[in-house]
């Protein structure tokens, strides 16, 4: 169902780390934390379907959230990785949320960045899909470097666009990616088609670390509740700082992983 496009990077023989990037992002996102784990772990890094280089073959189904979470596992098969630990951002968040909830015994330790445990009610789920469909409409008849930086005006990035390499960012964004790719991938594994998660992070009993941008009050919110209501999570709020930790301030997401990897 899936030609994947991914990295491996560092000595197999150290901690294998599976790193999952967020929607419209790529496997070269983590470059810079790779760069400064590969002496320490073994490091994955996957282009998600319906983004880079990865191809989905076999019909559209592949785009869904738990048949990509399910080709992830498959992938890991392949790679003769029975356990890693794993950190995914956003979109990868929530599939890693999912793979650590559904797979419990194939994932050590778990950080996810700026994530989301789904929405709890169906109209909720269904309001969702109806803004996604929004974004698809803007996605199918903007100009795609247009529609880039009308995306990272949204409250949850503010000050992302006063980071230096921000240019860069758009650029890879667009060099990386299809539109009509980027359409499936929203049509068929958006926030309101995954499975609601937070009632299993309730009876959940390994640690995952949440961490979240100060400035990106909509997930502070989101990841406090989390962290409220399920006492296997642990939450970092990191300050100056708002959606996209690892772009923004990489070495603190590097210093959280560190710290979340010493504490367990």
């Amino acid at each position: 169902m899936y030609q994947w496009h991914f990295t491996l990077t560092g000595n197999p023989t150290l901690p294998p780390l599976l790193l999952l990037h967020g929607w419209m992002g790529s496997c070269v996102d983590y470059t810079e934390i790779i760069e400064s784990l590969r002496s320490r772990y073994y490091c994955i890094a996957i282009d998600l379907p319906g983004h880079g280089k990865t191809e989905v073959v076999g019909g559209d189904i592949g785009y869904s959230f738990i048949n990509t979470a399910i080709g992830i596992i498959q992938l890991l098969d392949n790679l003769k990785i029975d356990r890693c630990s794993i950190s995914g951002y956003s979109f990868g968040g929530r599939l890693a949320l999912y793979l650590s909830l559904e797979f419990p015994d194939r994932f050590d330790k778990v950080m996810l960045e700026s994530t989301s445990a789904g929405l709890a009610t169906e109209i909720d789920r269904q309001t969702r899909i109806i803004q996604d469909w929004q974004v698809i409409d803007r996605l199918e008849t903007a100009n795609f470097a247009d529609f880039m930086r009308n995306w990272y005006r949204q409250p949850i990035f503010i000050g992302i666009d006063l980071h230096p390499d921000f240019n860069e960012l758009i650029q890879r964004r667009i060099e990386t990616n299809q539109p009509d790719n980027l359409i499936k991938s929203l049509e068929y594994a958006g926030l309101g088609m995954q499975p609601y998660l937070g009632d299993r992070l309730k009876v959940h009993t390994k640690s995952i670390s949440l961490i979240v941008g100060a400035l990106d009050r909509k997930f502070v919110k989101i990841d406090r509740d989390i962290a409220r209501k399920c006492p296997m999570t642990t939450i970092k709020i990191v300050s100056d700082c708002s959606h996209n930790i690892h772009f923004q301030q990489p070495q603190v997401w590097i210093d959280c992983w560190v710290s979340s990897s010493n504490g367990r």
